[in-house]
C-alpha cells in the first residue's frame, strides 16, 4: 500500500473514533492492520470511470472505503450488539429481510444485524416511470428508460448511521444499481453518500435507475450495511 494511502487511511480512521463509532479495541486492531498492509483497497479502474465522472479523486474514494470498513465492524461489535432497545438479546428474526409491499406510502424498518442502535426507517414517498430528463444531454441509453423513487431514510436508532445502497431487480430477473447520474429534473436527488446521519435526523431525496423499456420491478431493496445481514425489500404486488 502506497504510503500516501496509509496516512489517509489512518487519519480516516482516527477521525471514526474521535465520532464514537469505533472502540478502542477496534481503533488499535484497525490501525495495527493499516501498518501492517492489511487493509487492500480495491483496484482503481483505467480511467476513474464513475468516480472520475463525478470528480471524485483517490482521496475521497480510500475515504469512503475504510467509513464502509470502520461502520461495518462498529455494527457488529461492542455492547450495544444484539441489544433489542430492552436490554435483550435479539432473536435471529432480526437478522432476516424485512419485506414490504412496494408502493407509494409503504414504510419499513431495517437494522443490520438486528442491531436497533442503528435502525434506519424508509419510505416511499413517490414512485414516477419513467422519470424525464429535462437536459437533451442527460438521457438514458437506447432502449433504456429511468424509474424514479421519492424516498425518506431515517435514523430510529441511537448511533449515528451512514447511507444506504440501493438495488432494483427487473421482471427479467436482471439486477440495477442506483444511477447517480441520472435525469435532469426539477426535483432533489438522494446523496449516495452520507455518513452523518444522526438519531432522529432524516435524508429525503430521488433514486433513479436506468432499466430496459418494457421490463417492470420486481423488487427495490435498501441495504444499510453491505457486510452485514439483514436488508429491507420494496417488492412489487
Amino acid at each position: 500500500m502506497a504510503k500516501s494511502q496509509t496516512e489517509q487511511l489512518l487519519k480516516e480512521l482516527d477521525q471514526l473514533r474521535a465520532r464514537g463509532l469505533v472502540t478502542d479495541e477496534e481503533y488499535a486492531a484497525r490501525r495495527q492492520a493499516i501498518i501492517s498492509g492489511q487493509v487492500q483497497l480495491p483496484a482503481q479502474k483505467s480511467g476513474g470511470g464513475f468516480f472520475k465522472k463525478v470528480g471524485i479523486g483517490c482521496g475521497a474514494l480510500v475515504g469512503i472505503f475504510i467509513v464502509i470498513m470502520i461502520i461495518a465492524a462498529a455494527a457488529g461489535g461492542g455492547s450495544e450488539d444484539g441489544s433489542n432497545g430492552s436490554g435483550g438479546s435479539s432473536s435471529s428474526s432480526k437478522s432476516a429481510d424485512v419485506r414490504v409491499t412496494l408502493a407509494e406510502g409503504a414504510v419499513g424498518e431495517i437494522a443490520p444485524e438486528g442491531n436497533d442502535a442503528r435502525k434506519s426507517r424508509v419510505t416511499i414517498v413517490r414512485i414516477m416511470d419513467p422519470v424525464v430528463s429535462s437536459n437533451q444531454f442527460s438521457q438514458p441509453k437506447a432502449g433504456m428508460r429511468w424509474i424514479g423513487f421519492e424516498v425518506i431514510h431515517e435514523n430510529v436508532g441511537t448511533r449515528e448511521i451512514s447511507s444506504l445502497t440501493w438495488k432494483l431487480r427487473d421482471t427479467n430477473d436482471n439486477e440495477h444499481d442506483q444511477d447517480v447520474v441520472g435525469p435532469v429534473v426539477d426535483m432533489p436527488d438522494l446523496d449516495p453518500f452520507y455518513a452523518d446521519l444522526t438519531p432522529g435526523g432524516k435524508k429525503q431525496g430521488w433514486i433513479y435507475f436506468q432499466v430496459p423499456e418494457g421490463v417492470g420491478v420486481k423488487w427495490l431493496r435498501a441495504d444499510p450495511n453491505t457486510f452485514m445481514k439483514g436488508d429491507l425489500y420494496f417488492e412489487a404486488p
